[in-house]
């Protein structure tokens, strides 16, 4: 008995069911995604294929059961995502399974902004740059480029270090010899666990440096979607100003909205004196409740951090809405001698 034609019966849809990934899942490396499928045997129908789509895109077919394709879950960037089956029948019928969502490591794919600005003592440069980097989560492999504008780089390195600090270098790129201005990431290039760790905390960084500018002419944090970083410009206390003392400071924050954890470095001048230095809740200039206080370097009088410093998901909230402000106080300004508010 037939069906599908000008004087026979509709033919029957075909069935499909998802059973792997399940829902929910959190998915490394190679995974098997799997359905189960079947047409209308009383009608002679056979099942001809079954597709899978990640997020719509068509990844693998199977034409015979079990209906399996194994798929590199590193090819798509780390978080959540969709998966669906398609069965299509010898009829040409098809039906599609309702999407199952999973999460996986995935690969993280960033774009970093390089400017002047996130140097500290900041250069005199017009310079910039852009970098687009892709790390595999699993693994650590690393591939990217840098390209530069408005300077002659003598050397691109990805380094260790937050926002407002330094720290030693990890990778060193390759001057791309076709391209001017252009730096690769080498071939092969690895992270470590313990560097992989540090990318999702946004404590890497590429940095650029010049003959006219050795310890680095631009510089941008490599920041993930979990990761907020600011630069805030500390200025005098209207009492300072009134002095006529010259202080002042930049304040780097980074904030893991995941992990809800604050980091800041304070690199300030002016003020080596100062005896305190903190974060507090509140408007700017305002007496709020103390968030963290800072530790003092012992070599570097004017800098003062502390790092992934466990904070609450409310005060994350104030972050966000810009109820944050740093300042540093000395002896005669116990109040804060410079400040800033953090946004």
């Amino acid at each position: 008995m037939g069906c599908g034609g000008a004087y026979q019966p509709v033919c029957p849809a075909p069935m499909v069911t998802l059973t792997a990934p399940a829902a929910g899942a959190m998915e490394s490396g190679t995974i098997a995604l799997t359905a189960t499928a079947s047409a209308s045997t009383a009608y002679g129908l056979t099942v001809s294929k079954v597709d899978f789509l990640i997020d719509g895109t068509l990844v693998g077919t199977a034409t015979t059961s079990p209906y399996t394709v194994m798929w590199d879950s590193t090819t798509v960037t780390a978080g959540t995502h969709m998966v669906t089956g398609k069965v299509t029948d010898s009829a040409n019928d098809t039906a599609t399974t309702p999407a199952v969502s999973f999460t996986t490591t995935g690969h993280a794919a960033l774009t970093v902004t390089m400017t002047s600005a996130q140097i500290l003592p900041t250069p005199s440069s017009s310079a910039s740059g852009t970098a687009h980097i892709t790390v595999k989560l699993e693994t650590g492999a690393m591939r990217g480029t840098v390209m530069l504008s408005g300077l002659t780089a003598t050397a691109v390195t990805i380094n260790d270090g937050f926002a407002g600090a330094t720290g030693p270098r990890v990778i060193t790129l390759v001057a791309n010899g076709g391209t001017a201005g252009q730096w690769d990431v080498p071939a092969g290039a690895l992270l470590t666990q313990e560097q992989l760790t540090a990318l999702q905390q946004g404590k890497l960084y590429v940095i650029a440096t010049s003959v006219a500018n050795p310890r680095g002419e631009i510089r941008g944090q490599i920041v993930p979607d979990n990761i907020v970083v600011t630069f805030s410009r500390m200025d005098r206390t209207p009492e300072v100003a009134a002095l006529g003392l010259a202080a002042g400071g930049v304040a780097a924050t980074t904030v893991d909205t995941s992990a809800n954890t604050l980091t800041i470095h304070v690199n300030s001048t002016g003020v080596d004196d100062a005896m305190a230095a903190q974060v507090a809740t509140g408007a700017a200039g305002s007496s709020g409740p103390k968030l963290i206080a800072l530790t003092k370097d012992a070599v570097d009088m004017g800098h003062w951090s502390a790092e992934l410093v466990s904070i609450s998901a409310a005060d994350v909230g104030d972050f966000e809405a810009g109820g944050w402000f740093v300042n540093v106080a000395t002896p005669t300004e116990p109040n804060g001698a410079i400040g800033a508010r953090i946004e």
